[in-house]
């Protein structure tokens, strides 16, 4: 394995929440009485921040506050409160 393929881990993830985050803005331009579009984009943009969180963690890197706060508020809508500060 490179030394790059870490880094390029860490990217591919970045990117990931940048297209869900893409995707939700979308979402949200839709009609009034179409709020069930929004589900899906959603559940993506939670999985894409916890994807990209966990491996910053696990890296012992910073977590941005911009992602931290994101994640903890799409946790509360979608009902998946975690840990004692959630």
């Amino acid at each position: 394995m490179s030394p790059g393929f870490g880094f390029d881990h860490l990217m591919h993830l970045f990117q990931e929440v940048i297209n869900a985050r893409a995707a939700m803005t979308v979402a949200r331009r839709a009609p009034l009485g179409r709020s069930r579009l929004v589900d899906a984009p959603r559940a993506r943009l939670l999985l894409a921040l916890e994807a990209y969180t966990t491996e910053l963690t696990a890296r012992n890197l910073p977590v941005p506050y911009g992602i931290r706060d994101d994640l903890r508020i799409q946790r509360r809508i979608l009902g998946r409160v975690t840990g004692a500060s959630g």
